[in-house]
């Protein structure tokens, strides 16, 4: 396994050099983000930690240099923290610093990590790293476009959440950041090998999540629906994080409401409805277009049943069973109206 070493540093470029840096804090349990290139007004990158509710934010400034870094350059970073207004900011270089800018550093709450702590400091987080992100100096342009399984954030992209979940039967690494879900499956044996990432998960092909007290049922797909039903211990992170993520797939299709009875789930979208099994197995479409009708349908000591009329050939009607059918009747009415 190769480690990481100054001479493998120097040979990336800076903002490959940053985008390792963000890689490096986001193993470290921070939540990260890179700032736009060429922009970023003297930071690189934000990075951000919670502890017991309270939010600890530092700027990064990435300093891939061949010679020392003098107190010009810190005492130039020193006033971002008060221009930002933020808990401190972090200089990290592949060289080493003078005594004065080390001095400087001090008075105004700068963190220095030079090249030989740097190095450490990837080799323990990064222990497979240089194998998978560096040859012969660059990167792949595979490595460039997902993170885990040996690969990087894209800039701009921040890591949310990272547990470890049961979809199905199967346990998997689930990787949340503000642009996708990466799904890695777990090694079951002392002697398995960790796989590379199985399944990227795009956040706008999200439609939506089914809630149920002790696992989600994550939505996705347009033509080709996919169900996945996710359990974890942190089961409310994860639920939180979605809804947070939600106003990034709402411009397309999204999911409105949803009700499961046994095995089999009814989904209602901005465009249609939908029942299907868990495994994500259409057994009934309805187009909102299409729709010339709803009623409540029921009688003394029996629950109202949801009919839905379509004129798709002839006249059609759909009996639906979902919980508080008042609601679902008026949602669907709303959708067909604003069409």
């Amino acid at each position: 396994m190769a480690k990481w070493t100054l001479e493998n540093l120097l040979g990336i470029d800076p903002q490959e050099f940053e985008i390792l840096l963000s890689r490096l804090f986001s193993n470290m349990g921070y939540r990260t983000e890179l700032t736009q290139y060429s922009r970023d007004r003297g930071v690189d990158i934000v990075i951000k930690i919670e502890n017991f509710g309270l939010t600890h934010t530092w700027l990064v400034q990435a300093k891939r240099y061949s010679g020392s870094v003098g107190v010009k350059e810190v005492r130039e970073y020193s006033s971002l923290r008060y221009r930002d207004r933020v808990d401190g900011v972090i200089i990290a270089a592949t060289s080493s610093f003078t005594k004065e800018a080390m001095e400087e550093a001090a008075e105004h709450n700068l963190k220095l990590i030079d090249g030989n702590l740097l190095v450490e400091m990837l080799n323990y987080y990064l222990p497979d790293g240089c194998t998978e992100v560096v040859s012969a100096g660059k990167q792949t342009d595979k490595a460039s476009e997902e993170i885990g399984g040996g690969a990087i954030l894209k800039r701009g992209e921040m890591v949310l959440a990272n547990q470890i979940v049961t979809i199905g039967n199967e346990k998997f690494t689930i990787t949340l950041t503000n642009r996708n879900i990466f799904l890695k499956k777990e090694s079951s044996g002392f002697f398995s090998k960790s796989s590379d990432i199985e399944e990227r998960i795009e956040i706008k092909e999200i439609l939506g999540i089914h809630t149920e007290p002790n696992r989600v049922i994550l939505i996705t797909g347009n033509k080709n629906l996919k169900m996945y039903p996710i359990s974890s211990r942190r089961l409310s992170e994860l639920v939180e994080i979605f809804q947070n993520l939600r106003p990034e797939y709402l411009k397309g299709e999204h999911l409105d409401l949803s009700s499961r009875n046994g095995t089999q789930l009814t989904i209602l979208t901005n465009k249609r409805i939908i029942v299907s099994d868990i495994s994500g197995e259409i057994q009934k479409e309805i187009i909102h277009k299409k729709i010339v009708g709803v009623e409540l349908k029921g009688g003394f000591l029996k629950r109202d049943q949801l009919v839905v009329s379509d004129n798709s050939n002839a006249v059609t009607k759909h009996y639906l069973d979902v919980d508080n059918p008042i609601l679902w009747k008026d949602m669907i009415e709303q959708c067909v109206r604003t069409l």
